[in-house]
């Protein structure tokens, strides 16, 4: 799409209404984990800084059984991961998936909740059969969190951003200055927990400024940060998706930043031969397959130790942060396009895991 010094024609702008099943508020997503789930549990994780309740859904069996004596870190100082979990023992591998984070990133939440369709139901969210999928999920424990931030989920009044421009997400998401500027994406990160010259709150942060991407690891100033790392470490999940979304109009997953070269390969080989393949299935059309970094080469090489980065270090064999297109005017998609790649991403997700399983039998 054409534009001229970096901005649309207001011609082109035409914000699209989500359809019926697009549902992201805070009040449909808590509604369908305490009335929709039957095939599962629903806990309570902890309470955000603006006081509302953050959920986890899980399927399947867990076998505490195979738990070690040792932490993930400890056990890899002792030479053997056994000593955390026996996760080649496993009958069941483990799906973690984490949505909301940002809370104007919104169709990662459709993607936790279409999952939970299809195991409930047997159908996505469009109303196709999905009983096949539904029958392989069977074969792992899925572990799921459908909104992370509700506090930042709360500040935006929009369902879904297909069609409205970039300008328009940004400033729900990274949110303003009290003279009304836009943040935008890397000064957001400058100042941390986001307080002072506030005009709008971002759906970034919480209630107390606090993106849950970049909190402090050794002394996490959320408890949600603190319960879901507990999480993270008491399931060892086998693959944890990191769901988020940018500007951008191909689904990508993300360099992994300080984990080691073996896992940032695991990620190439599940982006390469099955994510990416799904989604193009689906009629996606995903980015490169993220390179392996290597941090510290110069000052400007260094990244971010991020929320995925610390998922490795307490206990996720492959963490990924994946980011999907928003479908905002500069870079459109339709509501359906983005939940069909994220219907890719699963079923790539399904492959990978129980294709490992067979290599470990």
């Amino acid at each position: 799409m054409s534009s001229i010094n970096g901005k649309l024609p207001k011609s082109a702008i035409e914000p699209k209404e989500p359809p019926s099943w697009w549902r992201t508020d805070t009040e449909n997503i808590e509604h369908y984990v305490q009335q929709r789930v039957r095939r599962g549990e629903t806990a309570q994780l902890a309470v955000s800084s603006g006081g509302s309740a953050i959920y986890r859904v899980s399927y399947g069996q867990g076998e505490p059984e195979l738990r070690g004596h040792a932490n993930f870190n400890s056990a890899i100082g002792s030479g053997s991961e056994d000593a955390y979990i026996r996760k080649r023992e496993r009958r069941f591998p483990v799906l973690m998936i984490l949505a909301g984070i940002h809370g104007h990133e919104v169709e990662g939440m459709i993607a936790a909740l279409q999952l939970m369709e299809i195991i409930e139901q047997g159908r996505d969210l469009l109303g196709r059969d999905c009983r096949e999928l539904q029958r392989r999920l069977e074969a792992l424990r899925i572990v799921i969190f459908p909104l992370l931030n509700p506090d930042g989920r709360r500040r935006v009044p929009h369902a879904g951003w297909c069609g409205w421009p970039q300008a328009e997400m940004t400033k729900y998401g990274q949110g303003t200055r009290q003279d009304g500027t836009s943040y935008t994406w890397r000064p957001s990160k400058g100042v941390h927990p986001m307080k002072g010259d506030v005009g709008l709150l971002g759906a970034y942060f919480d209630d107390a400024g606090i993106n849950l991407m970049h909190d402090e690891w050794p002394a996490p100033m959320s408890a949600v940060t603190q319960a879901l790392l507990s999480a993270v470490a008491a399931e060892g999940p086998d693959l944890l998706l990191n769901l988020h979304s940018y500007q951008l109009a191909s689904p990508a997953f993300m360099p992994l930043n300080y984990v080691p070269v073996f896992t940032q390969q695991a990620q190439q080989t599940f982006a390469r031969d099955f994510a990416y393949p799904a989604m193009l299935r689906r009629g996606a059309r995903p980015a490169s397959v993220p390179p392996v970094q290597a941090e510290g080469e110069s000052p400007d090489s260094v990244a971010p130790f991020n929320l995925t980065s610390m998922c490795y270090h307490v206990g996720a064999t492959l963490p990924c942060t994946f980011e999907s297109p928003h479908g905002i005017a500069e870079n459109p998609h339709t509501y359906e396009q983005l939940h069909d790649l994220h219907l890719g991403l699963l079923e790539g997700a399904v492959d990978y895991l129980l294709r490992n399983r067979r290599e470990w039998e």
